[in-house]
């Protein structure tokens, strides 16, 4: 893969720690290297990007630019401008703070980096570390473990439509039990909700972070929470082909 292009985004922003290890584990597999990220914090943005108002590129060195939008405008700027006459090769996303799991893909600004990558017809991975926080000690162990996942998948007929959702489990590398490829659990983010205050005619909530649902054991979650490293093949392609026939119509 050294000559392989790697575009990278995330939804923490650039000044993120996962984006930094990233990076690290990148130059691993690379030398063509691009970093393409939020200025600032863009998580549970989704898939979304900017419809209306003008978005600002800035440069901090000839492969580092921020752009001041959502994880999918920065995508949309690096393959339609900064890296028109070069597509990347890849797209890898995050690695995100924190887990996404189930049905937290629906929401994640990190899968939506994943998805627009799909969408330009591009190998696209999205990266998290189930439980991580800014200084978490197992950092560390993301430059050593990544790029022997992502160069396993060189034998992988990569489908239409398809990225890969790739979860670590907050462990030093010596304590990863494997991988495991799997589905998603049915776990869902976004039902706690907390009042904070009310008058007759408003109320003032915030979204938990906590999530409901089931933890199936062939599942992501199950996988993660167990100490094993989490491979979701994922397809964007959304119809629901099953109940094409099905309908009355």
């Amino acid at each position: 893969m050294k000559q392989d292009r790697i575009l990278i985004c995330n939804d923490d922003g650039i000044n993120a720690e996962g984006i930094h290890v990233l990076e690290e584990a990148a130059r691993r597999l690379s030398d063509d290297v691009w970093v393409v990220a939020p200025a600032f914090e863009q998580s549970g943005k989704g898939h979304s990007f900017t419809a209306k108002g003008n978005l600002t590129a800035v440069k901090i060195d000839d492969r580092h630019f921020t752009v001041d939008g959502t994880p999918t405008d920065c995508i949309l700027f690096a393959c339609n401008v900064l890296l028109k006459n070069h597509k990347p090769d890849f797209v890898f996303s995050g690695v995100n703070h924190g887990s996404n799991l189930g049905f937290d893909v629906l929401y994640s600004g990190t899968t939506g980096v994943a998805i627009e990558g799909t969408l330009q017809g591009i190998k696209s991975f999205a990266f998290s570390l189930y439980g991580a926080k800014q200084g978490s000690a197992y950092w560390s162990m993301i430059p050593e473990v990544l790029p022997k996942v992502v160069e396993k998948t060189k034998a992988f007929e990569w489908p239409a439509h398809t990225f890969l959702n790739v979860n670590f489990p907050e462990r030093a590398a010596d304590q990863i039990k494997g991988v495991k490829v799997t589905s998603f659990s049915s776990r869902k983010i976004g039902d706690q909700i907390q009042i904070l205050d009310q008058t007759d005619r408003q109320m003032i909530f915030k979204i938990g972070y906590d999530r409901s649902g089931q933890i199936e054991t062939d599942s992501d979650t199950y996988a993660v929470e167990h100490g094993f490293i989490s491979v979701t093949p994922v397809n964007i392609d959304m119809t629901a082909y099953d109940a094409l026939s099905a309908l009355p119509f």
